[in-house]
């Protein structure tokens, strides 16, 4: 195993996720071979099984192999979390050693570039290696009219994201309270740099194809979207008809942010409330930054 060596964990507990990564596995196989040292991690639920099908599409693509994970806990968000844990422990022990970076991929992410790897491997090793690295998601307010904004989400680093090998080993045991991502971020700034990387993003069903078609989004998550019909808008091959309009994809990405502004004006509450102003603190955050590399809050 190479020093600079990545592990890709693909956790699943029902076979829908698994017809998802079956997806992604096709799409990955038309891909040029990654030119950096990575294999695969399967991470079963305790209460899933071993998946044959995964095995043989991913050993297609690089070394991979099984993981259970032991605890038994369950529901959301707990079972998620404990999982997550799982691997990551799994991780530190088997592949000690490695400065590489585990990346945790979710059955509503995927690829966007032929060279994906390669190009968040490049990043991972630019300047100081970080321990953690992914969508930077700053503080999220809800504005409301004739009323003080609301802070409704903390900044935080989106859970698909790459984790330092050795992650777990270098997090304290308070960080494993609480919602994974939500709950590692500020410990994470303590021990190390936390990277934000605009090649992961967030992306919906409504902009997708777009997104395939900019060069410096290499990991597309399907954040809150119909997780079956983003991944068949991912690994659709772009068309002829597609690829020409990019030049207008600026011009339909400021009137999807227009749409956006006005219908946080009506939607107050719940789930889509919280993302639709999500998406635009991110929006004015990139917007500031114009491109540049984003360092997370202090």
């Amino acid at each position: 195993m190479s020093e600079q060596h990545h592990v890709i964990i693909l956790p699943y507990y029902c076979q829908d996720e698994i017809n998802r990564y079956l997806k992604i596995a096709r799409l990955m196989q038309r891909f040029p071979r990654q030119n950096v040292s990575h294999s695969f991690l399967l991470a079963a639920s305790p209460l899933a099984e071993f998946s044959q099908e995964l095995l043989e599409a991913y050993s297609q693509i690089a070394p991979t192999r099984h993981f259970k994970c032991p605890s038994q806990v369950f529901g959301y968000p707990e079972g998620p979390t404990a999982m997550y844990w799982d691997a990551m422990d799994f991780v530190a022990k088997e592949y000690h050693g490695s400065t590489g970076f585990s990346l945790w991929l979710e059955s509503d992410m995927c690829p966007a570039n032929p060279n994906w790897l390669e190009r968040l491997s490049s990043e991972w090793y630019h300047g100081e290696t970080p321990v953690m690295m992914g969508c930077y998601v700053p503080e999220v307010f809800k504005y409301r009219l004739f009323r003080q904004p609301k802070l409704i989400l903390d900044p935080h680093v989106n859970g698909g994201a790459c984790y330092a090998i050795n992650f777990s080993n270098v997090m304290p045991p308070e960080a494993r309270i609480g919602v994974f991502d939500m709950s590692v971020y500020g410990h994470a700034k303590l021990v190390g740099q936390v990277r934000a990387s605009q090649q992961i993003t967030f992306s919906n069903t409504n902009r997708v194809r777009r997104d395939l078609l900019d060069p410096e989004k290499v990991l597309l998550h399907g954040f809150m979207q119909d997780k079956d019909t983003f991944i068949d808008q991912c690994v659709k091959p772009l068309t002829t008809v597609e690829m020409k309009s990019a030049n207008r994809s600026p011009v339909r990405d400021q009137i999807e942010s227009w749409q956006r502004r006005v219908r946080v004006q009506f939607v107050r509450r719940g789930h889509r409330a919280m993302l639709e102003n999500m998406l635009l603190a991110k929006e004015r955050l990139e917007k500031e930054h114009s491109r540049k590399q984003i360092r997370p809050a202090a």
